[in-house]
């Protein structure tokens, strides 16, 4: 009696193996464009036999996902239009947009032509974007050019106008004369506290002979009586800049007791800038450092300020027993 043999596996795998080659090669013929190209290649790699890679997951997670547009160069020896059109782009701020803004900035400083036709992009530039990067580009070009643009607009009829030249002014000009005499018309007779803020912001102190400092001091000091705070607090952060030799000190006193805390403060500040030495300003000084109904804030710029200033016995026992009364609430914080 024959021994029966037992049959061998290899036709078995070898139909296996031809089964699943066969179904591979035929969905990847079906539907070659639904395939992403690295899974594409890992699978007929796997067909081929070699060993699927570590990151066969991570290939199909990076297929699947969306590739982000590329953000296009700035073309070489771009114009202006094509540059204000690109730093205007909207949505995401790019890295073209940020370069297109830069070359502007660099044709304004040096291309007469770029310049003119920059500030005639004014009159539609309508939106707070567009202003924005007028502004930006042409503030960086004190050329003369550029001031007459600022000064006509300040000396125009629209309160935007005016705002937006005040605001060139005091890149491109703000020391000069034909500024302060600007800016100290402009004071005398507006009413609007937006106009009034941009002229204040252009007087800086520093050039002006004494004539004209003097009619700046007066003029911050009526303003710092106006009755918009903003108007209150800029005057008075304006005349501690002016004021060299604390002359102003009953003004910046009586201002201490303002109703609006930031007017309260810009006169702390003003004291300090001044050096002003007025009993009458350590006397204000003292109360609102004492004034428990007082902002922690408040109260210690002032006990900074009062320490320039020569105290009495008393006067220094107030002076501690305010810190004493703010320093547990600066530790409780802690």
């Amino acid at each position: 009696m024959k021994s029966s043999t037992p049959a061998s596996p290899l036709p078995l795998i070898a139909i296996v193996i031809s089964f699943a080659l066969g179904f591979g090669f035929a969905w990847l013929i079906r539907a070659p464009e639904a395939v992403p190209a690295p899974l594409a290649a890992t699978a007929a790699g796997v067909a081929a036999g070699r060993p699927a890679p570590a990151g066969f997951g991570d290939a199909w997670t990076a297929a699947a996902q969306p590739e982000r547009p590329a953000v296009a160069a700035l073309p070489v020896n771009a114009g202006v239009d094509e540059l204000w059109a690109r730093a205007l782009q909207p949505g995401d701020r790019a890295e073209a947009g940020y370069a297109a803004e830069d070359s502007l900035r660099k044709l304004a400083q040096n291309d007469p032509a770029a310049r003119r036709k920059l500030i005639g992009f004014y009159a539609t530039a309508q939106t707070p974007q567009a202003r924005a990067l007028l502004q930006a580009t042409l503030s960086t070009v004190p050329t003369p050019d550029v001031v007459f643009f600022a000064n006509r607009l300040a000396n125009g009829s629209s309160p935007a106008d005016r705002a937006f030249g005040f605001a060139m002014l005091r890149s491109v000009a703000p020391n000069a004369p034909e500024t302060r005499s600007l800016a100290l018309r402009t004071l005398a007779t507006e009413q609007s506290p937006e106009i009034l803020l941009a002229a204040l912001s252009t007087l800086e102190s520093g050039t002006a002979g004494p004539e004209e400092t003097a009619q700046v001091l007066a003029q911050l000091t009526s303003l710092s009586q106006h009755a918009d705070p903003a108007v209150r607090s800029r005057s008075l952060q304006q005349l501690g800049q002016w004021d060299k030799g604390g002359e102003h000190g009953a003004r910046l006193s009586q201002a201490l007791g303002d109703s609006a805390p930031e007017v309260r403060q810009a006169a702390i500040f003003a004291i300090a800038q001044t050096g002003t030495r007025a009993p009458s300003a350590k006397e204000s000084l003292l109360a609102l450092a004492g004034n428990a109904q007082e902002s922690r804030d408040l109260r210690g710029s002032a006990l900074q300020v009062l320490e320039r200033f020569p105290l009495s016995q008393d006067e220094y026992a107030q002076l501690v027993r305010a810190r004493g009364q703010i320093q547990p609430t600066v530790q409780g914080a802690r």
